[in-house]
Formats: C-alpha cells, sequence, structure tokens
C-alpha cells in the first residue's frame, strides 16, 4: 500500500516537471519564432535602404578620382599646358598624373647646380601653370641624370643621386620665388635610376615636375 502511494506521488511529481518543461519549451520556440520574424523584418529593411542607395548613386554624375584631377577627363590637357609654357619642355600623363619635364639644357650646366638664366621664363610659365590649374596639389620636383659618373664636380657631389637632388631642389627654391607654395613642393633625387631613354644621354638628364593628389591627403 505504501509502495503504491509513493509511485502515484511519483507519477504526480513526473507529470509536473513534464508538463513544466513542455510549457517552457512552447515559450522557447514562441520566443525563437518572434525573433525571427524581428529579424527578417531588419532583413527586409536594409534590402530596402542598398536597393535605394545604389538607385541614387547610379543616378549620381560621375566625379573623377581624388588625385586623378582633370587631366583623366581632358586629354587635351598635357597640350593645352604645353602650348602655355613653351619650348623648352614636354608635358605628358602618366599614371593619371601630369608630368612636366624641363630638358637639362634649359637649366643647367654639365656637373652644375646653378640654373642658367635661360630657365628663368620657362620656370616663370611653369609656376603659372602650378598656380592657376593645380592650386592646392602637391608637387613632386624629381632630379635625373644620365649613367655617366661625374667628372668635373666630383669633389662637390659623391654621386649622380646626390647632384640630381640638388639640382631638383635648385627649381623648387625657383618655382619658390615664383609664388609656388614651398610646402607644397617635394625634392626627389633619382639620379640615373629612373631613364627615360636608354638610348639618347640627353633625354636623361632632366628635371620633371609631377602633380600629385591634393595636400589634403
Amino acid at each position: 500500500m505504501l509502495f503504491r502511494k509513493s509511485l502515484i506521488v511519483f507519477s504526480v511529481v513526473l507529470m509536473s516537471f513534464l508538463t513544466s518543461c513542455t510549457t517552457r519549451y512552447q515559450d522557447m520556440l514562441r520566443e525563437r519564432d518572434e525573433r525571427i520574424r524581428e529579424l527578417s523584418g531588419d532583413v527586409a529593411r536594409l534590402r530596402g535602404e542598398n536597393d535605394d542607395l545604389l538607385r541614387r548613386g547610379s543616378q549620381a554624375p560621375q566625379q573623377p578620382a581624388e588625385g586623378t584631377g582633370r587631366q583623366n577627363q581632358d586629354p587635351s590637357l598635357a597640350d593645352q599646358i604645353k602650348k602655355e609654357i613653351g619650348d623648352g619642355v614636354d608635358v605628358w600623363s602618366k599614371d593619371g598624373r601630369i608630368r612636366i619635364g624641363v630638358e637639362d639644357t634649359v637649366t643647367f650646366d654639365s656637373g652644375s647646380t646653378t640654373l642658367k638664366d635661360s630657365s628663368s621664363k620657362v620656370l616663370r610659365n611653369i609656376a603659372n601653370v602650378l598656380n592657376s590649374k593645380f592650386a592646392g596639389r602637391r608637387f613632386y620636383v624629381e632630379g635625373h641624370t644620365d649613367s655617366d659618373p661625374i667628372q668635373k664636380t666630383k669633389d662637390k657631389y659623391r654621386d649622380n643621386r646626390q647632384l640630381s637632388s640638388e639640382r631638383a631642389d635648385a627649381v623648387v627654391r625657383a618655382l619658390a620665388r615664383q609664388g609656388v607654395p614651398d610646402e607644397a613642393m617635394v625634392v626627389v633625387g633619382y639620379g640615373q635610376y629612373e631613364p627615360r631613354d636608354p638610348k639618347t644621354k640627353a633625354r636623361n638628364r632632366r628635371v620633371e615636375i609631377v602633380v600629385g593628389p591634393s595636400l589634403r591627403e
């Protein structure tokens, strides 16, 4: 008799436990379903916002990438700059950047870093172009030489790289006197390591002014 009563009590407790577990499980299922509905609503809303952004982007006018500037939109810009500066320079676009190459016959005597008088007009015209067309940009002033070892002035310059750096610095100072912001210019000395024409030494002796990105970058 006692065993039977114990069995009945155990059964009641077990049923209560199972009922409690079933109720909790059903509650968890309801919470899961509600969370799924919420997430589904979020996904639908985000898809709508994304589609709206894509639609607006496709309708917006295309702008040139920062740093590439006008030259990618206007292929005639290099020719226009060449006309404004005049003889003694080459102007072209490479890697999306305008480059102005000044021949050493205009700027320096062999082995020298003193600018010739003949460079004044050319550098003045270059400064006018930089200030009017590329205000707010950075300018890399690159010195280049041929591969011949220094002879006449080897007591002053240890190698072609130093000579090219000194020449680039001389051009920077001249451009600064013409109003190009000194903080906008960077001196680069390549020496003989960036020849423009390996077969023609004269074309490798030059200074190039490269129009870079905005100073804000």
